[in-house]
Formats: structure tokens, sequence, C-alpha cells
């Protein structure tokens, strides 16, 4: 039974991708950063797959604890044939007013776990899938997330960089998804109101991003790409 490590699997998209990998017959490692009754729940659920479940709290903001995660799934797995990035820091600030704390957090839990991972599950792996969820800012120039699209832009260029390094032994995609769900804390409301902002008027939902999630592990010859499920709206340049 092929295992699966998933960043951020305890709530929103992470969460709904664990479940999703658990239905296909993934065990799944499940990483957190605080959200430890999120975590145990979306555990029992993907335990009712009939596949194992094991949490993971680690945080992300702190540097030296990163690759540590790698080592603790390894021993409770031995192996591990899937890395999920999907853990991110979603802040909703310009240039000039992010603090010098939100950009090291930033760039640490949306690039720098990232890359550690990646570098640990190739040194200590060597084999299988990696797909890292970026988000279609990553085409546009928006100054309300300046931090944020700093670093997805930067986890774009590592996912195509890894896959033409690795591609022998390890694949690396990525998915970038649009207008799927609300930020933290908003109705879907907010998806209602900005669907008009959208080529197809529309709003997608966490099926499409699974959708792209089977493309990709049914896949073998897609490396290096990014799927940008959005709607068209990345092209909005």
């Amino acid at each position: 039974m092929p295992t699966a490590l998933v960043t951020g699997g305890a709530v929103r998209l992470g969460r709904s991708i664990a479940l999703h990998l658990a239905g296909r017959g993934y065990n799944i490692a499940l990483h957190y950063g605080s959200s430890r009754e999120s975590a145990e729940q979306t555990a029992e659920e993907t335990r009712k797959f009939g596949v194992q479940c094991k949490t993971y709290c680690v945080d992300f903001t702190n540097f030296e604890s990163i690759p540590l995660l790698m080592d603790q799934v390894l021993v409770d797995f031995n192996s591990i044939d899937l890395l999920v990035n999907s853990a991110a820091n979603f802040i909703q600030k310009n240039l000039e007013e992010t603090s010098n704390s939100e950009l090291l957090d930033t760039i640490n839990i949306n690039l720098m776990a990232p890359f550690i991972l990646m570098r640990e599950f190739k040194n200590k792996v060597n084999k299988g899938l990696i797909i890292n969820i970026l988000d279609e800012r990553i085409l546009r120039r928006v100054s309300t997330f300046g931090a944020y699209s700093v670093s997805k832009s930067a986890l774009a260029h590592l996912t195509e960089l890894s896959a033409v390094s690795w591609g022998e032994t390890i694949r690396v995609n990525g998915i970038a998804p649009g207008l799927i769900l609300p930020p933290s804390g908003r109705s879907d409301e907010y998806l209602i109101k900005n669907a008009s902002n959208i080529p197809t008027k529309t709003h997608g939902n966490t099926s499409d991003i699974l959708r792209g999630f089977d493309y990709l592990l049914d896949s073998p010859f897609i490396n290096g790409e990014i799927l940008f499920i959005d709607g068209g709206e990345s092209k909005k340049r």
C-alpha cells in the first residue's frame, strides 16, 4: 500500500487531498502546524477508507524543525511514494506593509519547507512523485499579496527546476488553483461575488483540484508541469 505525506493536511484543500488519496488506497502521513483537533478529525475520517493515518505536528516557521518531519514519517512508514506540499501561509498585505516576521514566516512555510522536504525526499527515498500546491497568482502581479506571491512564484520555479534535475527517479509537478475556496473566515458568498472576475464567470470546487491530482497521479510521462485550475483567471495579465 503506497504512502503519501501531505503537509497542511488537517484543513481546507490539504484535508480534501488527504481524504481523496486515502480513497485511492494511500496510507496518509498527515502534517499539521497548530490545528490539532482538526488533524485528529481528518485522520479519523481518513482511516475509514481502511488505510493507516498518522499525524505529525511540526511548526514550519521554525526552520530547524522542518527536516525532522521526513525522518519521523520514514520511521513509521519505511518509505514514501508521494509528497504533497500543501501547507501555506496566506498573508494579504502589500510589500511595504509586510513585517519582517510575516515575511520570514511566509518564506519558511511556503518555500523553505517544500524545498527542504523535497531535498530530503530525493536523498532518502529517490522515487515517486511530488506535487506542489501553488496559486494562479504566480502568472500575475497582485500587489496585495506581496510575500505570498513571491514565495509561491519561487516554489513554481523550484517545481520546474527539480523536475528537470530529478525526472529519472522522481516526477515533480504543481497545481495552481484559482477561485476554489473562500479565504479563512469568509463564507461561500465570497466565491459567488468574485466569480464575475473569472473568464468562465464561475468559481471552482475542490473536486476540480482532485481531478487534477488524479491526472498527475495516473500519467507517468507528466513531469515539470503546472496545472492551472482557475477558469482562465491567470491569463488575465
